[in-house]
């Protein structure tokens, strides 16, 4: 028993704030912008449902933060519901996806990204056998495996930043960080060499 009660007490501030949050956030549906409490609800429980549902929901830490992107956030989204309620359940959903990480617009074919790191993508694709490719791949895998596997994945498999992060674990930017070390590394010692 005092375990749970304790356990309860640790979580309290937690709690409070997001309950305190939610109640704000739907008072400014009501009173700021007009909107009928049923759709409030849909729009948040919709909100809620869809980021469950990815299993990777982003959270900020900080409660300030957390607070004004929430406030802000579906705030925007109740304006598109009232507006029209269809377009804003549309809007919700993809809102979520988006902020869930499930939705990487760096897989999608039309974006550009990094030019150096399509420049040299493509240069290595075509160049797999150059020796000193094969030299760097070797170095990698001899002192940095993490970087290794990310060469590999990348380079040799070529594989999209998003399948290589659920690959390995990995936070997405961590891996955009990564390749751009490489591009860079390959474009001006070996490339251009």
């Amino acid at each position: 028993m005092k375990k749970k009660i304790e356990k309860i007490l640790r979580y309290l501030p937690s709690i409070i704030f997001n309950v305190a949050e939610t109640i704000a956030i739907i008072l400014i549906g009501v009173l700021l912008l007009h909107l009928n409490i049923n759709d409030i609800i849909l729009i948040i429980l919709l909100f809620g449902a869809v980021r469950i549902a990815t299993h990777s929901a982003m959270h900020y830490k900080d409660w300030k933060l957390c607070l004004i992107w929430s406030t802000l956030q579906l705030s925007s989204l109740f304006l598109t519901a009232k507006v029209n309620l269809g377009v804003g359940i549309g809007t919700t959903i993809f809102t979520a996806l988006i902020l869930s990480s499930k939705g990487n617009i760096k897989d999608i074919f039309m974006w550009g990204g990094n030019t150096l790191n399509n420049e040299v993508f493509n240069w290595v694709k075509f160049n797999q056998e150059n020796e000193k490719i094969m030299k760097y791949e070797n170095q990698l895998k001899a002192t940095d495996k993490q970087k290794y596997f990310i060469f590999k994945y990348r380079f040799r498999e070529f594989k999209t930043y998003s399948q290589i992060a659920k690959i390995m674990d990995m936070d997405i930017q961590r891996i955009s960080d990564e390749i751009k070390i490489m591009s860079h590394f390959i474009e001006y010692s070996i490339r251009l060499d």
